[in-house]
């Protein structure tokens, strides 16, 4: 009996002691508004399961307890926002530099330390590293793979003419990651057998289902765990690929001595890393971890941003014969022709078409931060050391307290001179902002919009899809519950 009440008696104390320790989180719920949802497993279940990541659920919870608030997975509070005051407080703090360890840590797993893992000042020696790898003139120097892979798309679409709609997503992913593996890896990786037959982008796209799976299930990201479910073989089968691939490509390179490269040489993220590996600030596990997690940043994001834009001037003819009229006057003859960075510079309309769906369907839609202190908002509100605070990148750009009463519809004229200056800078934040904004910023623009005036010069594009069904779900890139598909008709003149 005495012992059965000591244990019962310490079991008390510990639980007290837990409460207690986690006593600024369960303030926030006096502060902020919010539900917990159910007990011990939060709000997951209709977000992960019911919902299947469904991003208007947050845009109803946020129409009904306003734009910040509190929510839970699990037994941990996370604070949600789409207001671009704290978003703007969150980004230019560096008390939320880091980005969500949950997130780094699954990624991490497959891609291993680079950029896009790294953490706290780590993270910042790394970025100063490599910042030079994205200097203006390094991204101009990548134009003319830009034109020759845009070339083979525009000419690989000319199938497509007449036969209704397609799907093309798969197309421009293909392009995307043709594009980013050259201009992360060189020229070189071209030649190679996996990158030929697909075998690298499949194991890229599988390594980024894994992720995702780790993310919103955590608990696989155990080993033993991951393995009873056979999601390690997996993971180990496609980074052996993708490692090969990369080895083969650094084995060229390593074994030139960098007096001998050639001055004209491509000056790629590789030729940046291996610089840093030769004299001895980085290991040649990171060298490739950097090269792999570039390639994965890059080529979804840029390919469902060209998607995205096509998509949405296919539902909205008039405003695709004027970005069509804005081209066609730079560039009078279809089919192949070279764009270059004065080119992109002039075609105005074009920006603001490109700005407006990355406001409607920004590529990452959420950016996720962890505190490394107590960190005080202008609110009043102190957001406890390590917890998570979500920027909702979607639903920011769609508050109709900046954008208006019609924040959800699809309007360039968002974007001209006179509105951008009235609105608050962090209500448009599609590459996030701060120090740790998304450092391919230019290269996904440039990229994209060099795609979408060789495409849109040849191709008028239509869909039946209507824009009232646009459904949107979580995903490490946007992604839409069902996709649209578009038909081709050749542009004639």
């Amino acid at each position: 009996m005495i012992v059965m009440q000591l244990l019962i008696a310490a079991s008390i104390i510990l639980w007290s002691l837990f409460l207690w320790s986690r006593r600024k989180l369960y303030l926030l719920m006096l502060q902020l508004p919010g539900t917990m949802g159910l007990p011990l497993i939060g709000n997951s279940i209709r977000y992960l399961i019911i919902g299947k990541r469904n991003m208007s659920i947050r845009t109803r919870y946020m129409d009904r307890y306003g734009s910040t608030y509190l929510s839970w997975i699990g037994t941990t509070p996370i604070l949600i926002t789409r207001d671009p005051k704290i978003a703007e407080e969150v980004f230019t703090s560096p008390l939320c530099i880091n980005r969500s360890s949950q997130t780094t840590n699954a990624m991490a797993l497959s891609m291993g330390n680079g950029l896009l893992t790294l953490q706290g000042s780590k993270w910042l020696a790394r970025r100063k590293q490599m910042n030079p790898a994205f200097k203006h003139s390094i991204l101009v120097s990548f134009l003319p793979i830009f034109n020759a892979e845009t070339d083979l798309l525009v000419s690989f679409f000319g199938s497509n003419v007449s036969k209704g709609e397609v799907d093309v997503l798969p197309d421009l992913i293909r392009w995307s990651f043709k594009i980013a593996t050259q201009t992360t890896l060189g020229t070189d990786v071209t030649k190679d057998a996996s990158f030929k037959d697909d075998t690298i982008l499949k194991s890229y796209q599988s390594i980024l289902r894994h992720t995702i799976i780790n993310i919103f299930l955590p608990f696989v990201q155990n080993k033993i765990v991951s393995k009873l479910f056979g999601l390690e073989r997996m993971r180990a089968r496609d980074v052996s690929e993708i490692n090969k691939m990369i080895n083969n490509v650094l084995d060229k390179k390593m074994n030139s001595s960098p007096a001998n490269n050639c001055e004209s040489e491509l000056r790629t993220v590789l030729h940046w890393a291996l610089e840093l590996f030769r004299n001895d600030e980085i290991s040649l596990m990171e060298l490739r971890a950097e090269c792999s997690s570039m390639v994965l940043a890059a080529f979804e994001t840029s390919a469902h941003t060209v998607y995205h834009a096509l998509v949405l001037l296919a539902m909205f003819p008039e405003h695709q014969e004027m970005v069509f009229n804005e081209i066609q006057e730079h560039f009078p003859l279809a089919k192949h022709f070279e764009v270059t960075h004065t080119d992109l510079q002039q075609l105005v309309y074009l920006d603001r078409v490109l700005n407006e769906t990355l406001r409607l369907m920004p590529s990452v839609p959420i950016s996720a931060r962890e505190t490394l202190q107590d960190f005080p908002l202008s609110n009043g509100v102190v957001i406890p050391k390590g917890m998570l605070i979500v920027v909702d990148i979607f639903n920011t750009h769609r508050n109709s307290d900046y954008w208006g009463s019609e924040a959800a519809q699809f309007n360039p004229e968002n974007f001209l001179p006179k509105k951008i200056q009235d609105r608050h800078p962090y209500a448009f934040v599609p590459f996030s902002k701060g120090k740790r904004n998304c450092i391919g910023w230019q290269y996904g623009l440039m990229s994209s919009k060099l795609a979408l005036v060789k495409i849109l010069r040849n191709y008028q594009l239509k869909t039946s899809f209507p824009y009232e069904n646009l459904e949107f779900v979580d995903h490490m890139v946007m992604k839409m519950n069902q996709s649209p598909q578009l038909a081709f008709q050749r542009r004639t003149s």
